[in-house]
């Protein structure tokens, strides 16, 4: 596996494949890899001729600085896993690489999707998200680019931030990749005591609880039930709300099939941990 540290080495190397005219998949990650990351990268491995996966812990999209210095760093072991499956490129470049002086600032207009969900919960996240996949893009210029549906609000962003400025660059979006217990896997779940992870799977099987009543009840008051026994299990939730999975706007009632998604944001041992369903 090859390792790029500089802009210029990761130049070098990806104008090779150009000139052979090979694809190149992208997976952007922050690290502390986990399966769910690993999937990603197989499935560009499927679909492409070379597969770049990026390691850079973004200060930018996180809104808690205690957040941001308690990110787990793993990065011997990381290339270890990417080399395991014979990933091509690894790019791990350090903030000004990314964030040059004279570079400029992004401007897109995130609109509603900022205004629900985890825009208010965080703010600033989204901006932050946007500068660094358009630096990415930009950078690796990217045929098909892979991101999980686990963050699946994430997911519509970096979709509006394409159509906005790489619209040839092929977005796919991959099914969340879960343990045993159905916890969605997380980088942060490596912060989790044995403990805390039992308690974490509790957060799947609300959602599915959710689902389970769909057309049969009153959404909201369901939805309401269910965020309750979360609660019961001493689980500090910040939303569990349905919307609608298209446009993300928040619903009351059930809509078409298809074209529900219940997301949640809860914390246990003050990790923060989200999660989706959609049906």
């Amino acid at each position: 596996m090859l390792i790029a540290k500089t802009n210029l080495e990761l130049h070098q190397i990806l104008s090779l494949q150009s000139s052979n005219k090979l694809s190149i998949g992208f997976v952007p990650t922050m690290g502390a890899l986990h399966q769910g990351h690993l999937n990603l990268v197989k499935r560009s491995q499927k679909e492409n001729d070379f597969t770049v996966v990026s390691i850079f812990i973004n200060p930018k999209q996180f809104n808690s600085t205690e957040d941001f210095k308690k990110y787990p760093i793993k990065t011997q072991e990381d290339v270890k896993l990417l080399e395991s499956i014979n990933c091509n490129l690894l790019y791990l470049p350090n903030y000004e690489e990314i964030y040059p002086q004279n570079g400029q600032n992004i401007a897109i207009d995130l609109e509603e999707l900022n205004q629900v969900f985890e825009g208010p919960q965080r703010p600033g996240h989204f901006e932050g998200v946007v500068s660094v996949v358009y630096r990415l893009f930009e950078l690796i210029k990217p045929n098909k680019a892979y991101f999980g549906l686990k963050d699946f609000q994430q997911c519509k962003v970096i979709y509006k931030l394409k159509e906005t400025y790489f619209k040839n660059i092929e977005l796919v979006f991959c099914e969340t990749t879960r343990e045993k217990n159905g916890l969605a896997m997380s980088s942060r779940n490596s912060r989790l005591s044995e403990k805390g992870k039992i308690l974490a799977s509790q957060i799947y099987k609300a959602l599915l609880d959710a689902k389970s009543k769909f057309m049969e009840t009153n959404a909201q008051s369901h939805l309401a039930k269910v965020s309750e026994k979360l609660s019961q299990h001493n689980i500090e939730v910040e939303y569990f709300e349905l919307a609608n999975a298209k446009t993300l706007k928040p619903a009351k009632v059930w809509q078409k099939p298809n074209e529900n998604v219940i997301l949640t944001a809860v914390k246990i041992e003050n990790v923060r941990l989200i999660d989706n369903i959609v049906f």
